[in-house]
């Protein structure tokens, strides 16, 4: 018990440097830049695609639809941030359970929606349905990415590595969303490929994944 709190005490006042140090000056972060390069549907060989959409808040997301569903995704070391619209005239479901991640290295990952807490990440997920000409806006990680940090609470870890050096390698490699779309008791199943255009570094006034940081140099368990 002594132990765990000297241990506490230790990560609060190391985050506090890293929080001091962080405000003091700009400091350069890894950025990666991820396109929705492709997307399948098992059962149409015809990828109908569409350009990317410039978003008011200097994010560039990217557009797919076909007849039942229109999707508008951004992707980034930080996880997918989706809206979905549903063209059909029949509610669509999501199996939030059945979705899978697919890394660099072909490793699968279960999939969280915002609506799961992090520390019930291995809990069944409730799934979204949305009505008739309705829509949603998700966020989306990979359970395998949360940990609960040397502070205690649950956290993320960034999907790939915030080293430049390191993340020089990731650049052109491509990760894959496989979402299962059920409408009136039949399912489709659609792939959306993410593609790495480019690994860069950019000035900022603090790090997000600084309490990651911290946990690296104490040496947590990820």
């Amino acid at each position: 018990m002594k132990s765990s709190l000297i241990f506490m005490l230790l990560a609060l006042t190391l985050f506090g440097v890293f929080a001091c140090s962080g405000s003091s000056q700009e400091r350069m972060i890894v950025k990666y830049d991820v396109e929705l390069s492709m997307v399948r549907k098992a059962s149409d060989i015809n990828q109908r695609y569409q350009a990317p959409i410039a978003d008011t808040l200097d994010v560039v997301r990217y557009a797919y639809e076909d007849d039942l569903f229109r999707s508008i995704w951004s992707a980034s070391e930080a996880g997918w941030d989706l809206v979905l619209y549903n063209k059909s005239e029949k509610p669509l479901m999501i199996d939030w359970d059945e979705v899978s991640y697919m890394d660099v290295d072909n490793i699968g990952h279960r999939v969280l929606s915002s609506s799961t807490k992090y520390s019930e990440r291995n809990n069944p997920q409730t799934p979204s349905v949305i009505p008739r000409r309705g829509n949603i806006n998700e966020s989306l990680f990979s359970a395998d990415h949360i940990y609960q940090s040397s502070t205690g609470i649950w956290a993320k870890r960034p999907l790939w590595p915030v080293d430049f050096a390191e993340a020089q390698r990731y650049k052109g490699k491509t990760v894959r969303m496989i979402i299962p779309f059920s409408v009136d008791g039949l399912t489709a199943q659609y792939e959306f490929n993410f593609t790495i255009k480019d690994v860069r570094q950019e000035a900022a006034g603090s790090n997000p994944w600084q309490l990651y940081l911290l946990d690296r140099a104490l040496g947590v368990n990820f």
